[in-house]
C-alpha cells in the first residue's frame, strides 16, 4: 500500500490496464490509509514532548545516551559476545515500568527473544534492585 502511495500517477498509469481514472481512485483510497502529510518543525517538536527517556540503569551510559533510551523509536543494540546486551534489555524491561519521575515509562515491555537468553529469574533480581 505504501508503494502505491509513494508512486507517481504516471508510473501507476504505465501498468497495463490501469486508466487515469482508476489511478485517481486508487490514490484516493491509499491516501486515506497511508498518512502522507507535511509536518512543520513546531508540530514535530510538539510530538516529541510526549516521548519518554528510559534509564538504562547505568548513570554513565545514560549520560552517553543523553538521558537513556528514547521511546517512540527503534533502538538497535549490538556488540560482541558477553558485553551486556541481554543485561541491558532485561533492565529496560524493568525500567519501562518505573514512573516517569524515576526515569521510567510507566508502561509495559515486550521482549522478543531470538536466542533463548530470556531469564525471568534475572528480571526478578533487577526488579528488586529498582524496588519493584
Amino acid at each position: 500500500v505504501e508503494s502505491i502511495a509513494h508512486a507517481t500517477s504516471r508510473k501507476l498509469q504505465d501498468v497495463k490496464g490501469i486508466s487515469e481514472a482508476k489511478v485517481n481512485k486508487l490514490k484516493d483510497i491509499v491516501n486515506g490509509l497511508v498518512p502522507m502529510q507535511f509536518k512543520t518543525a513546531a508540530d514535530a517538536m510538539e510530538d516529541r514532548k510526549s516521548l519518554v527517556t528510559l534509564t538504562t540503569g547505568s548513570t554513565e551510559l545514560d549520560k552517553l545516551l543523553e538521558g537513556g533510551i528514547e521511546t517512540g523509536s527503534i533502538t538497535e543494540i549490538f556488540g560482541e559476545f558477553r558485553t551486556g546486551k541481554t543485561q541491558l534489555c532485561h533492565t529496560l524491561c524493568i525500567t519501562s515500568q518505573l514512573s516517569i519521575t524515576e526515569s521510567g515509562g510507566e508502561g509495559k515491555a515486550i521482549y522478543v527473544d531470538t536466542e533463548g537468553s530470556f531469564r525471568p529469574k534475572r528480571l526478578e533480581q533487577i526488579a528488586e534492585r529498582f524496588g519493584m
